[in-house]
């Protein structure tokens, strides 16, 4: 069966640098959907009515290519978008979908925003990023497993809990 590794935590809670950490390390395809949701923004503009839905549709569509390709496969996200519940139980019927919960506190998230390439990220102001880790705070799902990515980076801790993980769903 196919698995779809999912990191869901606040902006800035370490989900990018995660995914590309299982890529590295586990040659898990970590695929970033920022980019797919930006170019959907370039095309249809930054306030078009639809703009969230079809954003969600090209993701989809996205990882439906990499799954063809790949038996596991890891992306990231909030949570915080209402195509969020649509696009899990879409890719559900498509593959074991395991839910990893990055837990982060919001000012360092904010500090690791300010610190990192906005050119590979949505472009969102300070007060639009309190307001969707808020929502994304409460987001509440069905966890797999959780990952504590509070101060410093712990890689092999990660990387154990991902493995251990996998392992599960292999039995």
């Amino acid at each position: 069966m196919k698995r779809v590794i999912v990191l869901v935590g606040l902006k800035g809670s370490g989900k990018s640098t995660i995914g590309k950490l299982l890529e590295n390390q586990l040659q898990i395809p970590f695929i970033r959907v920022e980019p797919i949701y930006l170019h959907v923004r370039n095309e249809l503009g930054p306030t078009h009515p639809d703009l969230e839905r079809e954003g969600f549709r090209a993701i989809l569509a996205g990882l439906t290519q990499a799954l063809a390709r790949h038996d596991t496969i890891c992306f990231e996200t909030t949570g915080a978008s209402q195509q969020t519940s649509w696009l899990l139980a879409e890719l559900g019927r498509l593959a074991d979908v395991l839910l990893v919960q990055v837990q982060a506190d919001p000012a360092q998230c904010l500090e690791r925003i300010h610190g990192r390439d906005a050119s590979t990220h949505i472009p969102i102001a300070d007060d639009n990023i309190e307001r969707i880790n808020a929502v994304a705070a409460q987001v509440t799902l069905p966890w797999a497993a959780v990952i504590n990515n509070r101060g410093k980076l712990d890689a092999a801790a990660i990387l154990d809990t991902i493995d251990a993980l996998l392992r599960g769903q292999a039995d």
